[in-house]
C-alpha cells in the first residue's frame, strides 16, 4: 500500500492525463462529488455541463445554460449554499490558467445575478502567490470571494480514505491503492456499505420504485446517522436525477419527498428543496390510490410547518395553509367514496393526524427564536431510541386545529381495525401519546387510549409469536418436513399479518408458497404467490412493492410446474413488466434469483415448443418478440439444451417422473389439471376462459391447501381417480342447492361443478361455499362418513384455515393477470397437452402426500374379530350345504384355493358364496327387487336371504359358482364389511380395488380371521 504522499502523487499524474484524454466529463464528475464532500451538500448540479451544451431549459437559479460559448472548455455549475449563491467551475486546461480563471470570473459576474462565491478547480498547479493575486482580484473586481483547488490540493484530498473511491471511480485506479478504512468506515453497517458502493458505481439514473426504495434506505441513513452524513450530498445528487428521466409519476414524487426530508434534516434547512416542496404539494391532491404518498405529504407538511417556524424556507405560511386544507378536504373526499377495510383505515388515520395538527397563530413572525434545530431534534429522538426510551411527548398543551373532528376518525379507525388487519397501528399510538397533554382534556380521551393500547399490545404479542414460529419453521423445512414447517410458516405469516409488521409477513407468504411448491400443490403455491402479490401492493408501504414481481414469478414457475406452459409465459410476461417497474436494478440477474429461474423456464418451453411442438412456437414466439426477449430467450434455450436428442415420449416421461404436468396442458378450448395427492389423482376440467379458468383454479387451490392440512389427519383416503368439470355458471343458478352434481359414471367418481365468481364484499360467503364443495368433493376419496371427514375440516378451521385459503381478495381478482385476449389466443390453439397419447406410467408424490400404509387408528382388533364371530354364525347357515358341495367338487374347490392364494380370507369367501344364494332365492320366487319395490317385496327378500338353508332348496351347482361371479360377490362383500371398521362408502359407484387396497393394508382385511371349521373340509359320511 502506497504512503499518503505516494497515493497523491499517483492521483496528481491521473488527474493531469485527464487534460490528455479529453476527460473533461469525469474531471466535473470529481470536482462535484470533492465539493459535495468537503464544501455544502447543497450543491446541486444542472442536468448536464455548459461545456457539453448543458440544459437550455433549466431556471437561471441553477444553471446558465448560455456559458458554454463565453466560457470554452469550463464547466460551470450555480448553486444556493445556505444564503449564498455559489458557482462551481472547472477546467482541464494546462497552460495560461490564470488568465482564464479572469477571463471566466469576468463572465460569470456579468451574467447579471449576483455571485457570492466562486469555486474554481483546475488540474494544473497555481502557485500560491498567483492564487492569492487571483483571489484578491475577485473580490475587487467583482465582489466575489473566490477559492482555487489546483491539481495537487485535489489530488491529496481525494488520497483521503473517505474521497479515495472518487479517485478509483473516475480516474480506474486500483482498489490495491485505497488507504486503510477509517474508523468511520468501520462503524458502518455491512448493508450500508454494499449498497453505498453500488450506488457510487452506478451511472445511470434511478428510475423504478425498486432503485427508489433502495437509495431510499442509504439516504436516510446519511441523514439520521452522523456516521453516513458525509456521503448525504451524493445521495441527494443521485435522488435528484429521478427527476431527471422519463420515471413512473409516483416515484419522482416519492424522490421531491425524499430530496426535502435529508435536505431540512440533514442540512438543518429547507430552501434549497423549496421549489421541490411545491411541486409535491401541486400534486398531492392527484393522489387516489397511493395512499402511503398521501402519508408523505402529511409528514412533509408537518416539516414545512416546523422550517416555516424557524425561519428555514421561503415558503408562507399562508401558502402551507393552503396546501393543508387542500389534503383535508381530499382526503375526505376520498372518504366518502366508501373505500376498501384497509384503505379507510389508513384515510381516517391520515384524517386523524391532520386534525390533531397545531393551530398556529396568525401574524406569526417569519422566524422565531428559541425553537430546536431540526438536526438537534433529530438526535434526541435517535439518542432516546438507542437507549429503549420512549420519545417524550410535549412539555405542554397546545392548541390543535379540530379535536372533536380528529376524535371522531380515530374512533372510526379503531372500529375499522379488526377488518383492517394489514393497518399500521402503532404510528398513531405514538402520535396520540406525543399529543397527550393536548388530547386529555377531551370526553373521549380515556376510551381512545386504552383501545389504543389493546390494539398495540395485540400486534407486539403476535410478532414476538411469529419470529418464534419462522425459526422453528426453518428447522423443520431444513429436515425434510415440510408439512410441519408449512404449518409454522403459516403462522408466522399470520403473526406478522400486521401493518408493522405486514413486510416480513409477505416473505412467508412465498415461503409457503414454495413449499406447496415442493408438494407438488401448485395451485395451492399460486395462491399464497398471488396472495403476497396483493400484500405487497395494498400494504401501503412502498418498500414492499419490491415483492411484486417476484411473487408473480413465483406464480408463473407453479404454471409451468401445472403444465400451464401458455399461461406461464404471459405471467412471464407481466413479472418483466413489474420487474421493470418496482424492482431495484430491474436487469441485474444477480439480484434478482427468481427472475434467471423463470428466464430458464420459459427459455426451456420456448425450445420445446420449437423443436418439439411447432404448433405452439409462433404464439410464444410473438410474445418473446414484443418483449425484447427473443434473443436471449433462444440462447438460454441452446444453453439448456445442449446436444440432446428430445422425443415426444421421452419429454413427457420425464416430466411425468419429477411429478409436474405435461407442456400446453392449457392449449385448446378446454383445460385439464391434473395432480395427485395420497394416492388419488384428480383431474379438472374447464372451459379454456378467463372467467372458468379463474373459478377452476380457485376450487383447486382450495382443495389442495385444505389436503395439505388433512395430511396429518387421517382422513382414510382411497388410492382412486376423481373427475371433475367446473362450469363458471353459478351465479345464474336459483339458489345454493345443486352447486355440486355428480355424474352417473360406471368408470368412477365424476362431478360437474356450478362456481360463481366472486366479490371482495361476498368474500366471507363465497369462502364458506368453496370449503363446503371442496370438502364434499374431497370425500369421495375418503372412507371417512360425511361428519367425521367435515369434523376433520372443522378442527382444520381451528388452526387457521381460513386465512390459508384467503388471498387477501377473492382468487378472481387476486390472479386476474391475464386479458381476455390472452386466452382467447390460447384456446384457439390446438388441444394440449403435448404427449396426450403418451400412457402415464404413475403420478410421483411427494413422500408427505404419500398414501398411508400404517395401521389405522380407527382399526380395533378385538372388534373386528367378534364382527368376524358374527359373520360365520350367521352366514354358515345360510349356506350350509352348497358350501360342502362346492368344497367336494374338484373345479370348485380349485377356485376358492386360488382365490384364497389371492389374498382372500375364508368368511370372506363364506359372504361371497351365501350372498350368490341369496340372490338365487329371490329369483326363485320372482322377485325383482328395484328402488321402488314394495315394502312386502323387500321384507319378503330379506327374510329369504337370511335364512337357514333347506334341503329341499334347490341344488345350485359349480357353473354358479364360477371365479368371475365369486370375484363379483367379493367385491360386493368389500363394500358391505366397510362400516364395520366405522368407515362409509360416499360414492355411488366406489372403487372397490381401492378400498380393498385400503383394507388390506391399513384395517387387516387380509389377515384377521376367526376361528372356525376350514371351509374346503370335506366331512366323512
Amino acid at each position: 500500500m502506497d504512503s499518503p504522499p505516494q497515493l497523491a502523487q499517483q492521483i496528481l499524474f491521473s488527474l493531469d492525463r485527464l487534460g490528455d484524454t479529453n476527460g473533461h466529463h469525469e474531471y466535473e464528475q470529481i470536482c462535484f462529488a470533492f465539493a459535495r464532500r468537503r464544501i455544502s451538500i447543497n450543491l446541486l448540479p444542472a442536468t448536464g455541463p455548459v461545456s457539453a451544451g448543458g440544459d437550455q431549459g433549466r431556471d437561471s437559479e441553477t444553471f446558465w445554460s448560455n456559458l458554454g460559448e463565453e466560457i470554452p472548455r469550463t464547466s460551470v455549475y450555480a448553486s444556493t449554499v445556505s444564503t449564498e449563491r455559489v458557482v462551481l467551475a472547472c477546467t482541464i486546461q494546462k497552460s495560461g490558467v490564470p488568465a482564464k480563471i479572469r477571463s471566466d470570473l469576468a463572465s460569470i459576474a456579468g451574467k447579471g445575478t449576483p455571485v457570492a462565491r466562486v469555486l474554481y478547480f483546475t488540474v494544473a498547479s497555481v502557485p500560491v502567490a498567483k492564487r492569492h493575486e487571483l483571489i484578491s482580484a475577485a473580490k475587487t473586481d467583482h465582489d466575489i470571494d473566490l477559492e482555487i483547488f489546483d491539481g495537487p490540493a485535489l489530488a491529496e484530498h481525494l488520497s483521503d480514505p473517505d474521497l479515495f473511491w472518487i479517485a478509483a471511480q473516475y480516474l480506474r485506479l486500483p482498489s490495491s491503492l485505497a488507504p486503510e478504512r477509517t474508523d468511520n468506515e468501520e462503524s458502518l453497517p455491512d448493508w450500508y456499505i454494499r449498497d453505498r458502493d453500488y450506488w457510487r458505481a452506478r451511472t445511470d439514473p434511478g428510475r423504478t420504485m425498486g432503485d427508489l426504495i433502495s437509495l431510499r434506505d442509504i439516504l436516510r441513513h446519511s441523514t439520521f446517522n452522523d456516521q453516513g452524513r458525509a456521503d448525504l450530498g451524493d445521495w441527494i445528487a443521485k435522488m435528484r436525477e429521478f427527476l431527471t428521466v422519463d420515471g413512473a409519476w409516483d416515484v419522482q414524487m416519492r424522490a421531491r419527498y425524499e430530496i426535502s426530508v435529508a435536505t431540512l434534516r440533514g442540512t438543518g434547512t429547507l430552501r434549497p428543496a423549496d421549489l421541490l416542496f411545491r411541486e409535491f404539494f401541486k400534486s398531492a391532491t392527484e393522489i387516489e390510490d397511493d395512499l402511503p404518498l398521501l402519508e408523505d405529504a402529511v409528514v412533509l407538511l408537518q416539516y414545512g410547518y416546523g422550517a416555516r417556524l424557524r425561519g428555514k424556507t421561503d415558503i408562507a405560511m399562508t401558502e402551507l395553509d393552503h396546501y393543508y386544507d387542500a389534503l383535508r378536504a381530499h382526503i375526505r373526499m376520498l372518504l366518502g367514496s366508501k373505500p376498501y377495510p384497509n384503505a379507510r383505515a389508513l384515510l381516517l388515520a391520515i384524517d386523524t393526524r391532520l386534525a390533531f395538527f397545531p393551530a398556529y397563530p396568525k401574524n406569526l413572525p417569519g422566524r422565531i427564536e428559541g425553537l430546536i434545530d431540526p438536526r438537534d431534534s433529530l438526535r434526541m429522538v435517535l439518542d432516546a431510541y438507542d437507549a429503549g426510551e420512549t420519545v417524550q411527548a410535549r412539555g405542554e398543551a397546545i392548541p390543535l386545529r379540530d379535536l372533536d373532528g380528529g376524535f371522531a376518525s380515530l374512533n372510526a379507525l379503531l372500529d375499522a381495525l379488526p377488518s383492517a388487519p394489514v393497518f399500521p397501528v402503532e404510528a398513531t399510538a405514538e402520535m396520540f401519546d406525543l399529543l397527550a397533554l393536548s388530547l386529555a382534556s377531551h370526553p373521549k380521551y380515556e376510551q381512545a387510549r386504552d383501545r389504543l393500547d389493546e390494539a398495540v399490545a395485540r400486534v407486539g404479542g403476535d410478532a414476538q409469536r411469529a419470529e418464534r414460529a419462522r425459526a422453528r419453521a426453518i428447522t423443520f423445512a431444513k429436515a425434510g418436513q415440510l408439512l410441519r414447517a408449512l404449518g409454522e410458516v403459516h403462522n408466522a405469516k399470520i403473526g406478522w399479518w400486521h401493518g408493522e409488521t405486514v413486510e416480513d409477513s409477505i416473505p412467508m407468504m412465498l415461503l409457503a408458497a414454495s413449499i406447496y411448491e415442493r408438494l407438488g400443490l401448485f395451485f395451492a403455491a399460486k395462491l399464497q404467490a398471488f396472495a403476497a402479490a396483493v400484500a405487497a401492493t395494498s400494504a401501503y408501504q412502498p418498500s414492499t412493492h419490491r415483492f411484486v414481481p417476484q411473487a408473480i414469478a413465483v406464480a408463473a414457475v407453479n404454471d409451468f410446474k401445472a403444465g400451464n406452459w401458455c399461461s406461464a409465459s404471459q405471467l412471464f410476461r407481466i413479472t418483466l413488466l413489474a420487474q421493470n417497474a418496482l424492482a431495484e436494478d430491474p436487469g441485474n440477474f444477480d439480484r434478482h434469483e427468481y427472475l434467471v429461474e423463470l428466464l430458464r423456464r420459459e427459455a426451456f418451453a420456448l425450445h420445446v415448443a420449437k423443436k418439439l411442438a411447432p404448433m405452439y412456437e409462433p404464439a410464444m414466439r410473438l410474445s418473446a418478440r414484443n418483449m425484447g426477449t427473443e434473443a436471449l430467450l433462444d440462447t438460454l434455450g441452446d444453453q439448456i439444451s445442449g446436444d440432446e436428442e428430445w422425443t415426444v415420449e421421452g419429454l413427457v416421461t420425464k416430466l411425468d417422473e419429477q411429478g409436474v404436468g405435461r407442456p400446453f396442458a392449457d392449449a385448446g378450448p378446454t383445460r385439464d389439471v391434473r395432480w395427485s395427492a395420497f394416492g388419488t389423482v384428480w383431474t379438472v376440467r374447464s372451459q379454456n376462459t378467463r372467467r372458468s379458468t379463474l373459478a377452476a383454479e380457485r376450487l383447486i387451490s382450495a382443495m389442495q391447501i385444505i389436503q395439505a392440512e388433512l395430511a396429518s389427519s387421517d382422513a382414510v383416503w382411497i388410492p382412486t381417480e376423481v373427475r371433475i368439470e367446473v362450469r363458471s355458471d353459478g351465479d345464474h343458478r336459483i339458489s345454493d342447492e345443486g352447486r355440486l352434481e355428480r355424474v352417473p359414471d360406471r368408470k368412477g367418481s365424476h362431478w360437474i361443478v356450478h362456481l360463481a365468481l366472486s366479490n371482495r364484499m361476498q368474500e366471507e360467503h363465497a369462502l364458506t361455499e368453496l370449503v363446503t364443495d371442496a370438502s364434499l368433493l374431497l370425500l369421495d376419496a375418503s372412507l371417512l362418513n360425511r361428519d367425521q371427514f367435515l369434523e376433520l375440516v372443522k378442527d382444520a378451521f381451528a388452526t387457521g384455515l381460513w386465512h390459508k385459503l384467503f388471498a387477501g381478495r377473492p382468487y378472481n381478482e387476486a390472479a386476474d393477470f391475464l386479458s381476455d385476449e390472452d386466452y382467447d389466443i390460447m384456446s384457439s390453439l390446438p388441444p394440449g397437452p403435448l404427449g396426450a397419447k403418451v400412457p402415464r406410467k404413475a403420478f410421483s408424490e411427494q413422500p408427505e402426500l404419500n398414501p398411508r400404509t400404517d395401521i389405522a387408528d380407527r382399526y380395533n382388533h378385538d372388534e373386528a374379530i367378534e364382527n368376524i364371530k358374527r359373520r360365520y354364525a350367521r352366514m354358515m347357515p345360510i349356506g350350509r350345504l352348497t358350501i360342502p358341495r362346492l368344497a367336494s367338487n374338484g373345479d370348485s374347490a380349485e377356485v376358492l384355493r386360488k382365490l384364497r392364494d389371492e389374498g382372500w380370507l375364508d368368511w370372506q369367501l363364506v359372504m361371497a358364496i351365501t350372498n350368490i344364494i341369496g340372490n338365487a332365492r329371490h329369483a326363485w320366487e320372482g322377485l325383482h327387487l328395484t328402488v321402488g319395490s314394495p315394502l312386502a317385496d323387500r321384507k319378503r327378500a330379506n327374510e329369504l336371504l337370511r335364512r337357514e338353508e333347506l334341503k329341499t332348496d334347490p341344488k345350485l351347482g359349480p357353473e354358479t359358482f364360477t371365479r368371475e361371479r365369486l370375484l363379483g360377490a367379493l367385491e360386493f362383500t368389500v363394500a358391505l364389511t366397510v362400516p364395520s371398521y366405522g368407515l362409509a362408502l360416499n360414492s355411488p359407484t366406489p372403487d372397490i380395488a381401492a378400498i380393498l387396497k385400503v383394507l388390506r393394508e391399513r384395517f387387516k382385511f387380509g389377515d384377521d380371521d376367526a376361528d372356525h371349521n376350514d371351509l374346503l373340509f370335506i366331512p366323512r359320511d
